[in-house]
């Protein structure tokens, strides 16, 4: 018996067997009397939430198990972890939902915790799966939401109201949370409700709205409700031109940060033609609503206008080019000559060059009833009218061919057309007119094959020709040379004249990009190892110079002049500019400067007007994994405003290799996107458009519009991990300020400079700094991953089997949210096993405790971590190692495998135990 095995001879028992004997012969009292004890105890959260060693779960587990309420309720009262999951992966919330005492007790611990105000247990219950809109009794019917309105603090009511809690919940007296709030008269819990949508109109058992309740015992907050109405019906948001750049970041309030679910509706096509990108500068729909149709026999005829400058050879050679995404609407391509003054036939194109225009690849577009006519200054021109007219086709006859035409035309949409699907393909086109051109001589993509990342050629041209398609003119491939190593380049000469020669075809200028390791180099040394780099592209006429090389050029002119005969035009990389540096002055006009673009951009005011400059962004920052939607957009609204305040040639998006290598090119499609976008058009509305991005990027880069889920769940994860590295810093929702605009203010300072959380659990798993992280916390970006690998996993149910190229991107951004799904499971460990836990959550400084209170002050590594736990993430990251070899070798020359699995190496060989350090050897 319990007596027994609590006698003093057995005073050397495990404390943990004796728990489990006093609960499995229901002796409440001792179990009560033995917590109470052991609270004191270092090792208390390890003794009431570790596994047990003859069952499956903890001691929680147990007691569920055995339906032992008084057990469970002692259990929870005294701390116990009810996120903690046995082999199985459950939770004792999970283990007892189907058992109606063990769920009210459950459920009295929420209501405990909510009316203490206890947020880290509020969001622990609900982590574990207490569902948020279970009610106290079936009398009173009062749900957590209403207990807390009652009486707990607002960031345990907006935590409820982002949890998924029922705002229009009735009770047994007919009152919803809202009339609580009314009751307590808090403008801020009002406030917090409106806003999560309550309805203010429901009413009690005495015919009474919260309005009502409001006039006749809390006046003050009348004006609320009014404001909410007010508020409801408007949803314009400010121009872009009224954005201070001080305050960018106020980016962040359209976009849903981790867990929070914006009411604002966000990502809304108002037209048809919010889908055409980069957006033309000048769109005007017929207003007579008149229509072109699709040729019958699915064939368009070319003619060449015999009065243009432009030659019918080159521009058949332009138009073929688009062969490959006509052929999936499906239609062909038929050329026809120069006559078309009597033709009858549909789907009639006519294309023409008149050199008039000073804009080097502008073009007129206009579609007529009898047919498509395509002006353009050059053949550039041509390449650009065509892509647009491409994406007007295939918006109108996508691969699922469903498109409406509004039966009643409005003002806020343009004739009328929306993107309404049908049960029958609708076969024909808007007549409109278009006007466009570039504002940007430079639309650049760059990117770095500085590390181990290197792209094979095929995925080089995949992507070049989806840029292009995107009109974008400029593709930088560079490579950084060690100077203790003998030159040589990972692409053969062949491959090197194969790229040059599609990116020509495709008006996409290949250049070619060098820079060494450091700036600490002779002169001469230099020289030599930039001839050798040239003679590598012989027939390039420009190149690009990395920061170390420029450096170096701009401190010895004559170098620089030397190396302009054999290179007319040149681009040079700089990483700052002093006031003090004299050469800033003597830029010779064949150099173009590409800085970084920031704000403020200093660097503006220092240079002269006729310097030629291009503007630098990153495709993510620098220490994460992925980009996230706000950086994205940011990006873009940066490009267009500080383009328009000095003088600037173009704009590069750059995919830089910054120590996290192991991202597929497909995680940086929006960003690409929308900076090329943004240098074509830079009056683009970037914030609007900030929410339509992944869908553009699906139309035009994947080529398949429904598959829009894919850009969505990279946006997540990116956004999963800019929060969580927020929270980290202080900046986040569980800062404790509760100041959220100050939060958007410092949001650009808080993390520059600063590295992922996701990234130094990968790269540093033996020095871990987990400062105000919580097990609750990453449970959350958990629970958001997840639902961005079932949203994924439904896609690729959905997705036709020859669809290749897609399937990879697929599997790329899976593999991504499994290895950050991972990370967060590692992260929740470290949180749960480096914080000493006393049963009434007090440290022993009468504090609340923090995950990094007990973090030592070299941080914590996972090599602390429970052998049976460290066993199971070695076997998940295996896994992920193995699907990560399947797309490194889709995607990159294959002698770079080696490289990029050093990264899983480090975390792999710390996550081993000891005995199976020789295993790693020989993997």
């Amino acid at each position: 018996m319990v007596e027994e095995k609590l006698a003093p001879e057995g005073g050397d028992a495990d404390p943990r067997q004796l728990l489990y004997v006093a609960v499995r012969d229901g002796r409440v009292d001792i179990v009560r009397s033995m917590l109470q004890q052991l609270g004191k105890s270092p090792q208390f959260v390890e003794i009431i939430d570790g596994t047990l060693p003859d069952f499956d779960g903890s001691l929680l587990h147990y007691a569920v198990s055995i339906d032992s309420v008084d057990v469970v309720r002692a259990l929870l009262t005294s701390g116990a972890n009810p996120c903690v999951q046995n082999n199985a992966g459950k939770t004792a919330v999970a283990v007892g939902n189907e058992k109606e005492a063990i769920r009210a007790a459950f459920v009295q611990e929420l209501v405990h915790s909510i009316a203490a105000s206890n947020l880290g247990r509020v969001c622990q219950l609900l982590a574990a799966g207490v569902d948020v809109k279970s009610v106290d009794s079936p009398i009173t019917k009062n749900t957590p939401l209403h207990y807390a309105v009652s009486f707990a603090s607002d960031e345990i009511v907006k935590t409820l109201c982002e949890s998924g809690a029922n705002l229009n919940a009735v009770n047994g007296v007919g009152e919803t949370p809202l009339h609580d709030a009314v009751n307590r008269k808090s403008e801020s819990l009002c406030k917090i409700l409106l806003d999560a949508g309550a309805d203010p109109t429901l009413r009690n058992e005495k015919d009474l709205t919260p309005v009502d309740c409001a006039q006749k015992f809390a006046p003050e907050l009348v004006s609320l409700f009014s404001l909410n109405n007010v508020a409801h019906e408007i949803h314009r948001s400010p121009s872009v031109d009224s954005l201070e750049f001080d305050r960018s970041s106020i980016i962040s309030t359209d976009t849903t940060p981790l867990l929070v679910h914006d009411r604002f509706v966000a990502g809304k096509i108002e037209s048809w033609t919010d889908l055409l990108w980069p957006q033309p500068h000048s769109i005007r729909i017929d207003p007579n609503e008149n229509i072109m149709k699709f040729p019958t026999d699915g064939r368009l005829k070319v003619y060449f206008d015999g009065a243009g400058d432009g030659e019918p050879r080159r521009i058949m050679q332009v138009v073929q080019t688009f062969v490959p995404y006509l052929a999936s609407i499906p239609l062909e391509i038929e050329y026809r000559g120069h006559k078309v003054s009597d033709s009858h036939l549909d789907g009639r194109i006519m294309c023409g060059i008149f050199a008039d225009d000073d804009r080097q690849g502008s073009y007129n577009l206009d579609i007529a009833p009898d047919g498509v006519h395509l002006v353009a200054n050059d053949y550039a021109g041509i390449r650009h009218g065509f892509s647009t007219l491409v994406q007007i086709l295939r918006i109108f006859r996508i691969s699922d061919g469903k498109r409406r035409l509004s039966a009643v035309s409005s003002q806020g949409s343009l004739n009328g057309y929306d993107t309404a699907f049908p049960d029958a393909p609708m076969s024909v086109i808007p007549c409109l007119s278009i006007r466009d051109y570039p504002d940007m001589t430079i639309r650049a993509v760059y990117q770095d094959f500085s590390g181990c990342k290197m792209l094979n050629v095929d995925t080089v041209m995949q992507l070049v020709n989806r840029l292009s398609y995107c009109k974008a003119n400029y593709f930088f491939i560079n490579f950084e040379i060690r100077t203790t190593d003998r030159y040589q380049l990972p692409y053969t000469n062949r491959d090197l004249f194969h790229m040059t020669q599609v990116c020509e075809e495709l008006f996409i200028k290949l250049v070619p990009s060098l820079d060494i390791q450091t700036s600490a180099i002779e002169v001469d040394a230099v020289r030599r190892i930039i001839d050798l780099f040239l003679d590598d592209f012989p027939l390039s006429r420009i190149a690009h110079f990395g920061p170390n090389i420029s450096s170096i050029l701009v401190q010895h002119l004559p170098v620089l002049e030397a190396i302009q005969k054999r290179i007319p035009r040149i681009f040079l990389s700089i990483e700052e500019i002093k006031p003090s540096d004299s050469w800033i002055h003597r830029i010779p006009p064949y150099v173009t400067l590409c800085l970084e673009g920031q704000y403020p951009f200093v660097a503006g005011d220092l240079l002269a007007p006729t310097t030629n400059l291009v503007l630098k962004f990153p495709t993510t920052d620098v220490g994460f994994l992925c980009a996230s939607p706000e950086t994205t957009a940011k990006n873009a609204l940066l490009a267009t405003q500080l383009s328009s305040r000095h003088p600037t040639r173009g704009i590069m998006i750059c995919d830089n290799s910054n120590g996290c290598e192991i991202m597929p090119p497909s995680m940086s499609l929006m960003p690409e996107c929308a900076c090329v976008g943004a240098a074509w058009n830079r009056g683009v509305d970037v914030k609007r458009f900030a929410f339509l991005l992944p869908r553009i990027t699906a139309e035009h880069f994947l080529q398949d519009g429904n598959l829009v889920v894919l850009l969505e769940q990279a946006a997540n994860i990116g956004k999963v991990e800019h929060e969580l590295t927020k929270f980290s810093y202080g900046i986040g929702k569980f800062a404790g300020n509760g100041d959220s605009s100050s939060s958007l203010t410092n949001l650009s300072s808080g993390l520059s400079g600063g590295i992922s959380v996701f990234v130094e659990i990968i790269l540093n798993p033996e020095n871990i700094q987990l400062n105000r992280l919580t097990p609750s916390i990453f449970k959350k970006a958990r629970i958001e991953l997840q639902r961005s690998m079932r949203a994924l996993r439904d896609a690729r149910s959905a997705m036709r089997y020859e669809q290749y190229e897609l399937a990879l991107i697929l599997a790329e951004i899976q593999l991504v949210t499994e290895l950050m799904t991972l990370v967060t499971k590692i992260g929740q460990f470290l949180c749960f096993y480096g914080t000493a836990k006393t049963p009434n959550g007090i440290n022993n400084n009468g504090d609340q405790p923090s995950a990094a209170d007990h973090l030592g002050i070299q941080g914590l590594g996972v090599s602390k971590l429970p052998q049976a736990t460290r066993t199971d993430l070695c076997n998940s990251l295996l896994e992920i190692r193995r699907q990560f070899q399947h797309t490194w070798l889709c995607r990159n020359l294959a002698y770079t495998l080696p490289n990029a699995l050093k990264m899983f190496d480090n975390l792999f060989r710390a996550l081993l135990p000891p005995g199976m350090q020789e295993y790693e050897r020989m993997l």
